[in-house]
């Protein structure tokens, strides 16, 4: 079995690192494979991509279930989730288990192909604890449709099913640790939010200043 988090890792931190370690420990999985995405030319990324590599591999030091996983930045353009999937599924026999946040569940109608990701995975979704769960209207009737009464039936079939799980809320985004870091005269403010080789990292390569 293989879990998988997706993101653009632009720091990798807190907000995404516990839910989905929580998601795991629910789903009764022993590693998570953080999965850095390719960034299209015209979106800001302020950083190389070497950067955002290395912190993720620093990243997984903060627990001993989390690896890198690296296939996307070796696939070619265009990058979509869907062509990932569809390489780990050709590489590999486990099962795969993509999570996403609930806030990505809400916009999935935006993605390529987005109907076909349930050909190639199980989709588990990470919804916020104290947050109310309200998707729209065409993304609850599919979710309805394809949702998966507990772990084991996601355990005991291939792909196809989706996974409603609650997790700890950690208020923070990426966009918000960058400005917090730009902003401040030192890697203080936002530490907290980030595993501590990934916040000496930034402080080292004076990442996110201007």
């Amino acid at each position: 079995m293989r879990a998988l988090l997706g993101g653009t890792f632009n720091p990798p931190h807190f907000g995404h690192l516990k839910p989905a370690l929580h998601a795991i420990s629910v789903l009764n999985i022993e590693k998570l494979g953080l999965m850095p995405c390719k960034i299209a030319p015209h979106k800001p990324v302020f950083i190389d991509e070497k950067h955002r590599v290395n912190m993720v591999k620093l990243a997984c030091e903060f627990d001993e279930r989390l690896y890198p996983e690296l296939i996307e930045l070796a696939l070619p353009s265009p990058s979509y989730t869907i062509n990932t999937l569809k390489a780990l599924h050709k590489s590999t026999d486990e099962r795969i288990y993509f999570l996403i946040g609930a806030d990505s569940l809400y916009n999935l109608t935006k993605w390529f192909e987005w109907n076909a990701l349930l050909d190639y995975c199980h989709l588990v979704v990470m919804r916020r604890d104290g947050e109310t769960f309200t998707p729209p209207d065409d993304i609850a009737r599919w979710v309805t449709e394809n949702k998966a009464k507990n772990v084991n039936e996601l355990h005991t079939s291939s792909v196809g099913r989706v996974l409603l799980v609650n997790t700890p809320l950690h208020p923070i985004s990426s966009t918000q640790l960058r400005a917090l870091i730009t902003d401040s005269d030192s890697i203080d403010t936002a530490a907290k939010w980030l595993p501590e080789p990934v916040a000496t990292y930034i402080n080292t390569h004076h990442l996110y200043k201007s």
